[in-house]
């Protein structure tokens, strides 16, 4: 049985766009391929993840309504 937040959740993600699911998903790699070959604390690390920040902060946004 699926927990009642768990349902709840998986009905808002309905209401990210395509777009910035896509963006996201693609911050996501790319933080991901950066931490690989990068220091934590570098630049590009840095403003990767807070890019991500950013667009993950909109999808909550759009789930929640706002």
């Amino acid at each position: 049985m699926v927990p009642q937040t768990l349902r709840g959740a998986s009905r808002n993600n309905n209401k990210i766009s395509n777009d910035l699911k896509a963006t996201i998903e693609h911050l996501r790699l790319e933080l991901m391929n950066a931490a690989t070959q990068d220091n934590f604390s570098s630049g590009t690390i840095l403003e990767l993840s807070q890019r991500l920040d950013q667009y993950i902060v909109m999808a909550q946004s759009q789930m929640l309504g706002k």
